[in-house]
């Protein structure tokens, strides 16, 4: 149990990217309140240096948190992350943060003296401010990572209730084989790689819901060969039997699901041809229509150029750190 793998929301990178944002605008309130209190507080924007020293510190210890969450995010595809690893890189922020208060104390009060009870301060108070929005951030990312759980479970019993073809049936397991969630193919929209998690769209009674599967995007690919969903891009999986169009966007083709909640998918110019083939053998009602709204050849005008196609993998990339689902 002591090496048991870490909750696998703490290693989103929504989860991540909250936790720093709220700990970030939670430290600013804390200090305004907790300065006026302090003898070892030094925050103030009164004057020019003092203004300029505490947003220095400001932007110095968020660089920081960025750059460990991004050095965890790292870590993960090499070593377990474990309960205690994961305890202990915190604590290691909370020193590294202390040790740059009390680094830039000595340039905004070079006369005072860092005993080590001014040292313990800093760091019990480096503690509340990081701990406090920690904790709100995990309880409501546990509450949100529980209720994916309730939804995979109450997904499963209607499957099941209702009798679905088993060859309509996909188990998808985790990166230790285990069966994490079995679903209909038909109701599989698209799955979305990220880094050593994979993202999976689907319906459900109407609604889409998303689950997050630690799982290598090319083991998972595996598992859905000869069925319906194939790779349009380095970042997606797509269920060709679920698309209603693809057209030009922006100089680069897009494909567009029948779910109207979801946005626009990109293709890659090398899966292009691939794609528009399953399209035309999974829907040969449609394919004609399909087809004939996109006559990206791609060889011809509207062929997307390698330049676009790296740009659009560019603001993929983009799009997963700054607006996560």
């Amino acid at each position: 149990m002591k090496n048991r793998e870490v909750a696998k929301f703490l290693l989103r990178l929504d989860f991540m990217v909250t936790s720093v944002l709220f700990i970030a605008v939670f430290s600013i309130l804390f200090m305004l309140i907790y300065t006026p209190f302090s003898m070892a507080a030094w925050f103030d924007v009164t004057d020019e240096r003092s203004m300029f020293v505490t947003f220095a510190f400001y932007i110095v210890a968020v660089a920081t948190m960025i750059i460990s969450k991004v050095a965890m995010r790292w870590a993960q595809g090499i070593i377990r992350i474990s309960t205690p690893i994961y305890i202990l890189w915190l604590v290691a922020e909370i020193i590294a943060i202390t040790w740059l208060y009390i680094g830039f104390t000595r340039v905004i009060l070079p006369d005072s003296i860092c005993t080590p009870q001014f040292t313990m301060r800093v760091f019990s108070c480096v503690v509340a401010i990081l701990a406090i929005p920690y904790t709100f951030v995990y309880l409501y990312a546990a509450y949100r990572s529980q209720r994916e759980e309730n939804q995979v479970m109450r997904y499963r019993e209607r499957l099941l209730g209702n009798n679905v073809a088993t060859s309509n049936l996909i188990n998808l397991t985790d990166e230790n084989g285990v069966v994490k969630l079995t679903i209909d193919i038909e109701s599989l929209y698209y799955i979305e790689s990220q880094d050593n998690y994979v993202k999976i769209y689907y319906d459900n009674e109407g609604s889409l819901q998303s689950y997050m599967l630690r799982c290598r995007t090319k083991s998972i690919e595996s598992a859905l060969a000869n069925t319906s969903m194939m790779r349009c891009h380095r970042s997606y999986i797509i269920n060709t039997a679920n698309i209603t169009l693809v057209r030009n966007e922006k100089s680069s083709p897009v494909a567009i699901l029948k779910h109207p909640n979801i946005k626009p998918i990109p293709v890659s110019k090398s899966y292009y041809e691939r794609l528009i083939s399953l399209v035309n053998a999974s829907q040969p009602s449609d394919s004609e229509a399909v087809a004939e709204a996109n006559p990206l050849a791609p060889n011809g005008e509207n062929s997307p150029s390698a330049a676009s196609e790296m740009l659009e993998e560019i603001r993929a990339l983009i799009g997963k750190y700054i607006k996560q689902k």
